[in-house]
């Protein structure tokens, strides 16, 4: 099955009171494993599991492209990344401009400034809202490799880096509970609860979140990538 809407909410339980475990956008792919009526239960390409309203859900079909920026027009707002082929490219009238091959490989560091300011969301996977963890994955989604869901996840699937010293720009820094996307020079992007929005800080500039963050950091880590190579 395939996400039909701009952004779908993937909840804990099958009610809409119930938690944000994550979120899928326009042309994502779903297993579904039941039917309830109103909801369905879903396994995400991610291995997430949970709930989704049925309404947002159909057949799935091929897809030939992903967006490079958020789309706007009066029948949807298409998100950036959200996975469209020629027949959607005509019914939304979508500029050629904001197309890319579907297998198109790309660089987090090329991408992230478009995002700045992105609200913080929890469970956010869009450029609608981020939470810390849907934000990079997001951005690696994209550019070519699949990483997990959540940040302990991430952290766990990643290779450790020794340091900072050892470290390089598009490495994932964890905190507890948190992760962001390493630019260098001890510079961090993250969607955070602190500025409940996308921001870039500095690790080592002495101020008081530099400091709550590092006595909370847990590894520098590693996914061996498209864009290296």
């Amino acid at each position: 099955m395939m996400i039909i809407t701009s952004v779908a909410d993937i909840r804990t339980e099958p009610k809409f009171e119930s938690e944000r475990d994550s979120q899928l956008i326009y042309g994502e792919f779903v297993d579904l494993l039941e039917n309830l009526g109103e909801w369905s239960k879903v396994r995400c390409v991610d291995g997430v599991v949970g709930y989704v309203k049925t309404a947002l859900i159909g057949e799935e079909k091929p897809r030939k492209y992903k967006l490079n920026s958020m789309y706007r027009n009066e029948k949807m707002a298409l998100p950036f990344g959200s996975y469209v082929d020629d027949k959607d490219v005509e019914y939304f009238g979508i500029p050629s401009g904001l197309l890319e091959p579907i297998d198109g490989v790309f660089n987090p560091l090329d991408l992230y400034k478009n995002f700045m300011g992105v609200p913080y969301l929890w469970g956010g996977t869009s450029d609608f809202g981020f939470d810390c963890s849907g934000f990079t994955q997001r951005l690696f989604r994209y550019s070519g490799k699949e990483i997990p869901r959540n940040s302990s996840q991430q952290r766990d699937a990643s290779s450790t880096i020794r340091d900072f010293e050892a470290a390089e720009p598009g490495d994932l820094v964890f905190f507890k509970g948190h992760v962001a996307l390493y630019l260098g020079n001890g510079l961090i992007v993250h969607a955070n609860g602190r500025y409940s929005r996308v921001t870039v800080n500095n690790l080592f500039d002495g101020s008081e979140y530099a400091k709550l963050l590092m006595s909370i950091f847990e590894k520098i880590g590693r996914f061996n990538v498209p864009w290296k190579c």
